[in-house]
């Protein structure tokens, strides 16, 4: 039996505003469903399209296709109003699934499935247009038509080495969740709570525990962890030269995801990657041009402090942590394998990255708004981005928890 699609308690709001990022270096992959209806379109015949591929494999050996992009990254369908060809000749539901979809994401739980949103849509981003759960009855369409309500997932282990049933992982992402909405708290303080209690959560024996004394003490854990802070704010201690690495390295894969970004594979931008990779690691003088929309700025400048922003800026960022807290799409959509405290980690970490891109971003100029929403939707699609949800960035988090440095990256960075 399906289960039921319900929208977040917290009210999200999107409509779609045509600014076509969405349609620019985002992958669509296709189901065989998608590349019956695009062959029975007959785009070959089109005038304005034909000679042009229409899709392409996503990998060489593989048999998945995915929508194919012109040489700057943006869809073969995309006009320059921003509207999507196929929708503006054939409608609405002529379009991918993934394409009707998006940004409204469906998170299959224990016994329900929320309806959510990508803050990847900078509309999304910027909570802009009308409720999600007005557009409830539009998702369950699309959502039977997908399958994507047909079955519960497996509740994800709970850390690395111990899984449990959903009662103890329900358990556990709420209480992160309660931590990461805490009004008593700025947002950066409570990011650093959520990974106190991770970092206690791992180090205690739980193994023996059962279901309930597990339950109790998340129950302590949660309720000590403003205790466990100390000095980390009052003094806003610098990362060691080691973490700030590994943090930078992070930042890069990020900056490849600004929805003004495009990577072209070719042998001269592979050479440019490994000498933005040395410039990371070297950490002094001028930023490697990762971004031809960033201004040039200096290493320095980065680790300096932003001040305090107007509320309206943080908002896009908080918003971001909170929903997608909120609806365990963090633990739970894309990283096969992970633990709730591994994936914690990794959503924690988006906020300091958030703030240093922004610094970057801005750099010589007042900041604007639209800087963060950018930076936003970088982060958000930072949520299916294979190289952030592999092995190599789970090593990183591993070690930089285990050098106790990301309590520190979000106290310094957050200044």
């Amino acid at each position: 039996m399906p289960l039921p699609l319900k929208p977040l308690p917290t009210v999200e709001r999107w409509d779609c505003h045509q600014c076509g990022i969405c349609c620019r270096g985002s992958i669509v992959p296709l189901s065989d469903e998608d590349l019956a209806r695009l062959k029975a379109q007959k785009w070959e015949e089109h005038p304005e399209m034909a000679g042009t591929p229409i899709i392409q494999r996503d990998s060489w050996l593989g048999r998945d296709y995915r929508l194919a992009h012109r040489p700057d990254g943006s869809c073969v369908f995309l006009l320059p109003d921003g509207l999507c060809r196929i929708h503006k000749e054939l409608g609405f539901d002529a379009k991918p699934l993934v394409c009707r979809m998006f940004p409204l994401q469906v998170v299959p739980r224990d016994g329900v499935a929320i309806l959510t949103i990508r803050r990847a849509c900078p509309s999304a981003a910027a909570d802009k247009g009308r409720p999600v759960a007005e557009q409830l009855d539009f998702a369950k369409k699309l959502a039977r038509e997908r399958g994507l309500t047909d079955q519960q997932v497996q509740p994800p282990p709970i850390k690395a080495g111990e899984s449990r049933g959903w009662p103890v992982a329900r358990k556990l992402l709420e209480t992160l969740h309660r931590l990461l909405v805490d009004e008593r708290y700025p947002p950066v303080r409570r990011l650093v709570h959520a990974l106190i209690f991770c970092r206690l959560l791992e180090r205690a024996k739980t193994a023996a525990l059962d279901d309930g004394k597990l339950g109790d003490l998340f129950k302590v854990l949660e309720s000590s962890v403003a205790d466990e802070v100390g000095n980390l704010f009052s003094e806003r201690q610098a990362p060691s030269p080691a973490a700030t690495v590994i943090f930078r390295q992070i930042a890069a894969e990020y900056v490849r995801l600004h929805p003004r970004y495009h990577v072209q594979p070719s042998w001269t931008q592979r050479l440019k990657l490994a000498w933005t990779a040395w410039k990371l690691v070297r950490g002094r003088g001028e930023l490697p041009r990762l971004h031809p929309k960033f201004p040039v700025a200096t290493f320095e400048q980065l680790e300096q402090p932003l001040g305090l922003l107007d509320a309206s800026l943080y908002q896009p960022f908080v918003r971001f942590i909170e929903t997608t807290s909120e609806s365990w799409s963090y633990a739970i959509a894309n990283r096969s394998g992970w633990s709730v405290v591994e994936s914690l980690r990794q959503l924690a970490i988006t906020y300091p990255i958030g703030l240093w891109l922004l610094r970057w971003a801005s750099a010589g100029r007042e900041l604007a708004l639209a800087d963060v929403l950018d930076i936003v939707t970088a982060l958000d699609r930072g949520q299916g981005y294979a190289p952030l949800a592999g092995t190599q960035e789970r090593q990183r988090l591993r070690v930089l928890a285990g050098m106790d440095e990301l309590t520190r990256l979000v106290a310094w960075y957050g200044r």
